[in-house]
C-alpha cells in the first residue's frame, strides 16, 4: 500500500475505534464522563502515533504540515461529536 493510503487508513481508524470504544462504554458504564475522557485519551495517542508516522514518511514540508493539519482537525471533531453523540445517549438512558 502507498503511504497516501496508509494516511487515510490511519485517519479513519484513529477516527473511528475510539468512537466506537466510547459508545460501547457509555451503553455499559453510563457514566458520560469516564467514557469521554479515555476515549479522548485513547483518540489523542492514536492521532499522535499517525502523526509522527506521517511525518516519517512525508516528502516534503508542504505535505507534512498539510497532512497533520487534517489529523488535527480530525482528532478535535472526534472530541466534539463523541461528547455530543455520549450526551444524547445518557439522556436517552435515563429517559
Amino acid at each position: 500500500m502507498s503511504n497516501a493510503v496508509l494516511y487515510w487508513v490511519f485517519l479513519g481508524v484513529a477516527f473511528a475505534v475510539p468512537f466506537l470504544i466510547g459508545v460501547w462504554m457509555m451503553r455499559k458504564t453510563n457514566r458520560l464522563a469516564f467514557s469521554f475522557w479515555t476515549t479522548t485519551a485513547l483518540n489523542i495517542v492514536m492521532t499522535l502515533a499517525a502523526a509522527l508516522w506521517w511525518k516519517s514518511v512525508s516528502q516534503t514540508p508542504f505535505q507534512m504540515m498539510f497532512g497533520m493539519a487534517f489529523y488535527g482537525i480530525s482528532c478535535v471533531n472526534l472530541m466534539v461529536i463523541e461528547f455530543f453523540a455520549l450526551f444524547s445517549m445518557r439522556k436517552k438512558l435515563n429517559s
